[in-house]
């Protein structure tokens, strides 16, 4: 049976050798994959355009040997964009490929392979579902993401949607040449900046607005740009400015968040554009700041949201009371955060605790794979069971039964253990139905 994290057993996890990121998209199911999209401005007048982005590990496809000594992943992604009637209005399907001569490589949760598509489209609300399939296993992974579509022309200044990135190169002259988009929204503690990339428009220098001579307004007009970092309690955690010359219609802009003021959590980033006269355009985004997933270093309890890691901390164990810790201070939290873990640490005097690590490590990879439209991944039933079990045998996965809500089975076989998951409200919330056997397999294991 895979390890168990509870007050009980907890310090056997650390006698065992750590895994990578548990491969749920391949047990049983499809691959797991990253999705954004970003909204700025196409060339043509009347329509916007969509930058989309995808990454997916390489441990979420199967690979097989290819001319000998090399080893080849296939598989196949498919767009389909919707209007909010549910009439499709596009379709697109990519087919990637992956080579490596390295095997371990295709067992790798920090290898990525990343795809893009560009769509010019009309102006208004769509809904983008972005499917994968595994060529080698005819598996499929599925995701969803609400588009609107603007063309940034109605007002005199715009400013397009936010791309976070991981790389941001410019050239001698400090103009943009190249972007990595960071698909997950989201950085961790080894990021050297976080950066930001986005558009300003300004319709004075529009292809519309040409004089009698077809020539454009030649002379610079200044912007202001101004960005704030809200916390989860609304606070401005961060924020500044700066004057920008702009001499055409589409201007390339970035910004970089000072991390020294941002430490773990989730945030909203706010950008506003002050163009001539104080008009002004705004573009909001949510990132969040987390632990390295996979090389955490030791934790100091006061690096990241203390409330929150403490209220996921609630799959420890059935006597940890969080609510009655939450409501300390902030130097009895920070001291029962530290003490607790320090007596976990199967490797005291070190600089890594394992265990603290490692449950953390879950806490993240379920929250990346299992938020709903409201809770966070953490705090779901398939959150719990992930943190607690880690992830099962098999999944076997209902997402489009007929007449059927969408469910889920997962296996763990050692255990003799079958649990069903079911997406009663169909917004991605799976709910535990047999949460009483898993109940007592938990109480027979203490």
């Amino acid at each position: 049976m895979k390890r168990i994290l509870s007050l009980i057993v907890l310090t056997f996890l650390g006698s065992c050798a750590l895994r990578g990121q548990a491969n749920m998209g391949k047990t049983g199911g499809g691959p797991f994959f990253f999705l954004d999209a970003a909204n700025v401005a196409a060339k043509d007048t009347t329509k916007g355009r969509v930058e989309i982005f995808i990454k997916i590990a390489y441990s979420e496809l199967l690979f097989a040997r290819y001319n000998q000594v090399l080893f080849r992943s296939q598989y196949e992604v498919n767009y389909t964009l919707a209007d909010k009637k549910g009439n499709v209005v596009l379709r697109e399907i990519q087919d990637k490929e992956i080579v490596t001569e390295h095997y371990e490589e295709t067992l790798s949760d920090l290898r990525f392979h990343f795809s893009r598509l560009t769509l010019n489209i009309d102006p208004g609300e769509y809904i983008l579902t972005v499917v994968i399939t595994d060529k080698e296993t005819q598996k499929f992974g599925q995701r969803k993401l609400s588009l609107p579509v603007r063309t940034f022309r109605e007002k005199s200044i715009g400013i397009s949607d936010l791309l976070f990135a991981d790389k941001i190169q410019k050239d001698s002259v400090d103009d943009i040449i190249h972007i990595l988009p960071n698909v997950f929204k989201s950085f961790d503690n080894e990021f050297k900046k976080y950066a930001v990339y986005f558009e300003i428009y300004n319709s004075k220098y529009a292809w519309k607005n040409r004089d009698s001579t077809g020539n454009l307004p030649e002379e610079n007009e200044p912007v202001r740009i101004r960005y704030r970092v809200f916390d989860k309690n609304q606070k401005i955690v961060t924020e500044d400015s700066t004057v920008r010359e702009v001499n055409q219609f589409q201007t390339f802009s970035s910004i970089e968040i000072d991390k020294n003021k941002v430490s773990f959590g989730k945030y909203v980033l706010d950008v506003m554009v002050y163009g001539k006269n104080g008009v002004r355009a705004t573009s909001k985004a949510i990132f969040d700041v987390r632990l390295s997933t996979f090389t955490a270093p030791s934790l100091s309890a006061t690096a990241f949201d203390l409330d929150v890691a403490i209220k996921q901390m609630r799959h420890v164990g059935r006597n940890l009371s969080t609510d009655k810790i939450l409501k300390g201070t902030q130097k009895e939290k920070a001291d029962f955060f530290e003490n607790f873990w320090r007596a976990k640490d199967p490797t005291p005097g070190t600089e890594r605790n394992e265990i603290m690590e490692e449950y953390f490590r879950r806490v993240d990879y379920a929250n990346r794979y299992f938020t709903s439209g409201y809770r966070e991944g953490w705090d779901t039933d398939r959150g719990m069971v992930f943190i607690i079990l880690e992830a099962p045998d098999d999944i076997e996965r209902h997402p489009f039964d007929n007449n059927d809500k969408p469910y889920e089975i997962w296996y763990y076989y050692q255990a003799n253990l079958k649990l069903l998951f079911v997406d009663i409200n169909q917004i991605g919330d799976y709910e535990l139905m047999n949460r009483q056997e898993f109940e007592s397999y938990l109480y027979l294991r203490r």
